[in-house]
């Protein structure tokens, strides 16, 4: 009942606070400000991977622009459609309005562009500037050495508590080699980054995970043995670039480590992609062709080198690279060396996860070329893969379809077609000869205030691919058939309305899904914007799939449906220049055959800017109570710089987390975090080596970053 009244008593906070004020604040993390539709985005993405991941290659332009903001008056205003803060049609009512208007000289005159609600206004203020802009100098390497920005990043974190995996000695490691972890509790981060405007960058990322090995002479001789020429050092992950842009007919150039980024992600896209959300237009990629690699991702890009040359309305891309990959690995009984999956996780903590570190080579090469004309857009791509040891998964039926070999090749042609109200957009992938995939979607402006969008996929079940990440349902890029509506309404200045309804099959089996199967997914959103001073959104998702269930009196496990429904609230209101509250509330529910979780989360985030010194906090109190991980809630908090922190709430408990951010002048920031979250109804967390023997689990955090 204390509880209860706790979880009310937090929300009628944040809503008496609901005045109308004028207001304006930046935060201290990772994004500076606050942009909902990524942060919920992030959200999703954790859910679907249950791990921890390094976002930066997806937030790294948008913190970019929160610091270097676009002139709306430029050419360079389009890449706020790439970044799906605005759309097309509303690219072109901007476009019409400075046309017959001239340039907007305040970020308010914004409101008179049709098809411009306090919404969208709010979205892009954080990356833009107005007045008039000023034209592109041609570029000079000596101005740009000159006049570049470096920066370097330092970072340190730790759990506090006693872990099991750090409990045995590491010289005992060989009894053990999957649960003793040889290295230190720490995780150290190191970033160097250099950036004159849009046109010259080079850099470099060393981490090394909790777990990893420092140093490997402390090692005993039994595990140096064991290890062989596997042996750790330090650090764990480096990845360097150098990238060039926009150097006469040199467009873009990289060597070093990078992504590459094509058509609708169906043949050729590396990083990172966008899922279903709010923002319902999002179904549609727009590829960046070649980007550096700033994450920590360990396994998941390119390492070589790539270029592009263009003139007029052709452009052609080519690229090489040469990457070791992890990869679990074993002896077939003919005595062949085989891999049996790629692993992602980038963890090398144990023995059996060095043994398994870089253990594939993968060769890639080939290219992409693009034909603009008018409203046309058209490409192809064409790329070969070449394995060090072949790929042979394990002999699960439903992986007879996965991909078997050490070559493989791949093609594609995309299209975009735009006109002044309705956008077609597709692409058609195979793997010459075999496999067929295929993505198109229609985005149609029917008036300035409703979008709607339509999108179909149908990925066949023996289509094979390793870069690739189309918009879909499941983690593999085959299997699977979509049909997507979304629609977006901007019922007033104040109100927005966005939902989406998406129908999908697989028409073959699954991990976890004996028999082919369908699903269905919705989502409903409604937008509240009221000048700069109060937002607040109400969402409902539900989502419905098969899943295999196991009961003792079935020989088979058989098929049953298993639905998650979530209800979400949240408000944020700036209550003087320097304070902002945000409240959260979450429901969710889970269902499959006779078993039924509910979850619950309630959150007050406190954002206080000091105007006497330069310091910057964030504090957060979470309570929540849910049944069990299946009812687990998912909620994005303030980082320091470049680090994400996304938690899965789940059973019962708090969580509190403080962000410190103090500026020394111009050239000097500092951040320290601690979180701690306890669990009312647990003595042990987590399980196997991450096992920690009490109810709480605290972490510390530290960053420094140098400017010059």
């Amino acid at each position: 009942m204390n509880r209860q009244f706790t979880y009310c008593f937090l929300l009628l906070l944040a809503l008496s606070f609901g005045i109308k004020r004028r207001a304006e604040a930046q935060t201290g993390d990772t994004l500076h400000k606050s942009v909902t539709f990524l942060t919920n985005q992030l959200e999703d993405l954790a859910k679907s991977s249950d791990r921890q991941q390094d976002y930066s290659d997806l937030a790294d332009e948008y913190i970019f622009l929160s610091k270097h903001p676009i002139n709306i008056n430029s050419s360079d205003a389009e890449k706020l459609v790439h970044l799906h803060l605005l759309n097309e049609a509303q690219l072109a009512s901007l476009k019409f309005y400075i046309h017959n208007n001239g340039d907007i000289l305040s970020i308010y005159e914004l409101q008179y562009v049709m098809g411009f609600n306090a919404q969208v206004i709010q979205n892009i203020t954080p990356f833009i500037k107005a007045g008039v802009p000023v034209k592109a100098k041609p570029f000079s390497w000596k101005k740009a050495l000159k006049y570049g920005n470096h920066q370097v990043l330092m970072r340190f974190g730790q759990i506090l508590e006693p872990v099991a995996g750090y409990a045995i000695p590491a010289d005992s490691a060989f009894l053990k080699p999957g649960s003793v972890y040889l290295g230190t509790p720490q995780k150290m981060y190191l970033r160097y980054g250099f950036r004159s405007g849009g046109h010259l960058r080079w850099g470099f990322t060393a981490e090394k995970d909790a777990g990893e090995i420092f140093f490997s002479p402390h090692l005993s001789d039994s595990v140096k043995q064991l290890l062989g020429n596997q042996k750790p050092h330090f650090p764990d992950f480096l990845s360097a670039y150098a990238y060039v842009s926009d150097v006469g007919i040199l467009k873009k150039a990289v060597i070093g480590d990078y992504h590459l980024e094509f058509g609708q992600g169906l043949c050729l896209w590396s990083g990172l992609t966008f899922g279903k959300s709010a923002e319902t237009n999002a179904v549609k990629y727009y590829g960046s062709g070649i980007r550096p690699n700033t994450s920590a991702n360990e396994n998941r890009f390119f390492r070589g080198a790539a270029f592009t040359l263009g003139r007029k309305s052709l452009t052609i891309t080519a690229f090489y690279s040469h990457n070791k990959v992890d990869g679990s690995y074993f002896v077939s009984p003919t005595g062949t060396d085989e891999i049996t999956t790629m692993l992602e996780t980038g963890n090398h903590r144990t023995i059996n996860e060095l043994l398994n570190r870089k253990k594939l080579t993968i060769d890639a090469f080939g290219g992409h070329i693009d034909y603009a004309y008018k409203f046309m857009k058209a490409g192809a791509t064409y790329y070969q893969t070449h394995l060090s040891l072949p790929l042979e998964p394990t002999h699960q039926l439903y992986r007879k379809y996965y991909f078997h070999g050490n070559k493989l090749s791949n093609a594609s042609v995309d299209l975009n077609l735009q006109f002044t109200r309705i956008s077609f957009f597709g692409e058609i992938a195979s793997n010459p000869g075999k496999g067929l995939a295929g993505i198109a979607g229609i985005n149609a402006y029917l008036s300035d205030r409703l979008t709607l969008t339509l999108s179909y996929r149908d990925f066949s079940r023996d289509y094979h691919v390793i870069y690739a990440s189309p918009f879909m349902e499941s983690g593999r890029v085959n299997n699977e058939k979509g049909l997507y509506l979304g629609i977006t309404m901007l019922i007033s200045k104040m109100f927005s309305f966005s939902a989406y309804a998406d129908y999908f099959s697989f028409p073959w089996l699954k991990f976890q899904v004996n028999a082919p199967s369908t699903g269905k997914a919705f989502l409903a959103q409604l937008d509240m914007v009221r000048g700069r001073n109060l937002s607040m959104y109400w969402r409902l998702r539900y989502q419905k799939r098969a899943e295999n269930i196991s009961r003792p009196e079935d020989y088979y496990p058989l098929l049953t449906e298993k639905s998650y429904t979530d209800f979400r609230y949240a408000v944020a209101c700036n209550i003087t220049p320097q304070l902002i509250l945000k409240t959260r509330v979450e429901y969710v529910r889970f269902v499959k055959a006779a078993d039924r979780e509910r979850g619950f989360l309630v959150y007050q985030d406190v954002l206080y800017q000091f105007t006497k010194f330069p310091l910057k906090l964030s504090f957060r109190y979470a309570l929540f109570d849910t049944d069990g991980w299946n009812s687990r809630i998912y909620a994005y908090e303030s980082d320091v710089l470049y680090a994400f922190t996304i938690p899965a709430y789940y059973n019962k408990g708090q969580r509190i987390y403080l962000l410190l951010h103090y500026q020394f002048k111009k050239h000097i920031n500092v951040w320290i975090k601690a979180a701690r979250t306890i669990f009312f109804n647990k003595t042990r967390i987590s399980s196997g080596a991450d096992a920690i023997a009490g109810n709480h689990k605290t972490s510390v955090k530290m960053e420094v970053q140098f400017k010059f």
